[in-house]
C-alpha cells in the first residue's frame, strides 16, 4: 500500500482538496510543511503544494516513487487512484464533474486575489467579481445538487471528488487565512446556499476526517 507526503504551507489554502481526499480514503499519509524560500528550487516548478509517494518498502529519506506537483493535478490523480471519481470510466461524466470543480476554483482564484490586493479599490473590485461568480455557482450547482435528488451529493449518493472539492473551498473561505469580508463568506450560508450547506455537512459529518488537520 504506497504511502504520502503532501508538501505545503501550515495554512488552509491550495491543498485542502487533496488533504481532504486523502483522509476520507485512509490513505497512510501525512503533511510535510516545507521550509520557505529554502525548499523552493528543490519543488518541481518552485512552487507548492507537491505529492510524493512512496512504497511500502519506502522509508521518508528515501526517494519517492512518484513526485507531482500543482494542486489541480494532484487532486485528479488521488481522485483517480482512490475512488472519487463517480462512474470513472464514463468520460463524458468525469469530465462534467471536472467542470464543477473548475467553478470551484474560479473563485479560490478571486479569494487569493481579494487576499493580495494592494489596496482598498482594488479589494473591492475582486470582492465584486468573487460575488458574481459566487451567484453563478450557488444557481448553477444548486439545480445540479437538486437533479440529483437534494442528498446532500452531486453524484450517487456518496462522497466524490466535487463533493470533497466543495467542502474543502467552502472550508477554506471561512478559514482565518483569508479573513474574507462576512457579507462574501455568508453568501454560502445554510440561508443563501442550502443545497450547498447540504454537501458541506454530509462530508464534514463523515467519521474518516477525525484524521483532518486543516
Amino acid at each position: 500500500m504506497a504511502r504520502y507526503i503532501l508538501r505545503y504551507f501550515p495554512v488552509a489554502a491550495r491543498a485542502e482538496t487533496s488533504k481532504v481526499i486523502l483522509s476520507l480514503s485512509g490513505a497512510n499519509w501525512k503533511n510535510k510543511y516545507s521550509a520557505w524560500p529554502e525548499d523552493k528550487d528543490a519543488q518541481p516548478a518552485g512552487k507548492l503544494p507537491v505529492l510524493m509517494e512512496y512504497s511500502d518498502t519506502d522509508n521518508d529519506n528515501d526517494t519517492p516513487s512518484f513526485v507531482l506537483g500543482e494542486s489541480s493535478a494532484i487532486e485528479q490523480y488521488l481522485a483517480t487512484k482512490l475512488n472519487f471519481y463517480f462512474q470513472p470510466d464514463d468520460l463524458k461524466v468525469v469530465a462534467r464533474q471536472n467542470e464543477l470543480r473548475s467553478h470551484i476554483r474560479d473563485l479560490f482564484e478571486t479569494v487569493s486575489l481579494i487576499k493580495l490586493a494592494p489596496d482598498s479599490e482594488t479589494k473591492q473590485a475582486f470582492e465584486t467579481t468573487f460575488k458574481n461568480i459566487a451567484a453563478y455557482i450557488i444557481k448553477s450547482h444548486s439545480k445540479a445538487l437538486k437533479d440529483n435528488g437534494s442528498n446532500g451529493h452531486y453524484f450517487g449518493s456518496s462522497i466524490t471528488y466535487i463533493d470533497v472539492a466543495l467542502f474543502a473551498n467552502i472550508y477554506v473561505f471561512r478559514s482565518k487565512f483569508f479573513d474574507l469580508n462576512p457579507e462574501l463568506v455568508d453568501l454560502f450560508s445554510v440561508k443563501n446556499a442550502p443545497e450547498i450547506n447540504k454537501v458541506y455537512e454530509a462530508v464534514l459529518a463523515n467519521a474518516s476526517l477525525a484524521s483532518y488537520a486543516a
